[in-house]
């Protein structure tokens, strides 16, 4: 585990990128039980694999980034989605690439406490990614499956630093409860050296992860904050709302701001963004 903040950026990312990225023990269970289907009768497929991979984004991350480092010259498009790089990879190589796969709670026993802020971030992210998908169903959008993924790996760096830096992520923790009001960005460089956003953005780039995902979230990307703009509003107003949810508890609620943008984006009144977000949480 690392103790000591590095120096920087790069450091950071070619630290992070060389560690094996736990899995929760769950998706780790239905993976093993999936092998011995598959080892038995054959019948197992990629929407299997993906159905049991579900919203556990530290695995959708290994499959991602597995795809980028294994793709060949003649693909030229994007790996977006698990059943794709499932599909490419095939069932069995599939297995034999992944199997057996490092359990969170394994990785972490001796850090219970560092087990439960993952947990917390990765609720915080299903429930970002449950909204912005119904945002984006209503919004007619293309990029709605996009979107879910957005969601679901928003803030991967922080749940990255739980699992290999603990007592850094501890610190950050304490900083931020001591300093509530001081900017997120100037708290995580005093204890890191390094922003966890422009961080989150190098590793999902030297991961590989998919173009799409990357116009969504990339602050620098110019083009894509006018071409993709109704999209990523709908991605940060989903991510504002379950970190406020996860923060201030089920009485939380969208500001009038963030009902009249809703509204404007889906076409629908404010008190029906409001019925919306409470049936999706519900």
């Amino acid at each position: 585990m690392l103790a000591q903040p590095l120096p920087d950026l790069d450091a950071w990312s070619r630290y992070l990128t060389s560690q094996p990225i736990p899995v929760l023990s769950a998706t780790a269970e239905e993976l093993e039980l999936l092998a011995e289907v598959e080892a038995r009768h054959g019948t197992v497929d990629a929407h299997l694999i993906n159905e049991a991979i579900g919203d556990d984004p530290l695995m959708t991350l290994r499959v991602f980034s597995h795809a980028m480092r294994h793709r060949t010259d003649r693909q030229v498009t994007d790996v977006d989605t698990v059943t794709a790089a499932v599909v490419l990879m095939g069932i069995g190589p599939f297995f034999q690439a992944f199997l057996p796969l490092p359990a969170l709670d394994e990785h972490l026993q001796a850090c219970p406490h560092a087990i439960t802020e993952i947990h917390r971030r990765i609720r915080r992210s299903w429930c970002a990614a449950r909204l912005v998908t119904e945002f984006a169903l209503l919004h007619a959008d293309s990029h709605a499956s996009a979107l879910q993924k957005a969601a679901l790996l928003h803030g991967h760096a922080e749940i990255l630093l739980w699992c290999h830096a603990p007592a850094l992520a501890q610190t950050l923790l304490e900083r931020r409860a001591q300093d509530p009001q001081r900017e997120a960005a100037s708290l995580e460089e005093e204890v890191l050296n390094v922003a966890l956003v422009p961080l989150e953005h190098r590793l999902a780039r030297d991961w590989g992860l998919p173009s799409t995902l990357l116009r969504l979230t990339d602050p620098d990307d110019q083009r894509s904050q006018v071409l993709l703009q109704p999209q990523r509003r709908l991605l940060m107003l989903a991510v504002t709302l379950a970190e406020r949810l996860d923060l201030e508890g089920p009485t939380a609620a969208p500001t009038l701001d963030e009902l009249e943008e809703l509204s404007m984006l889906l076409t629908l009144s404010t008190s029906s963004v409001q019925r919306l977000i409470d049936n999706t949480l519900a």
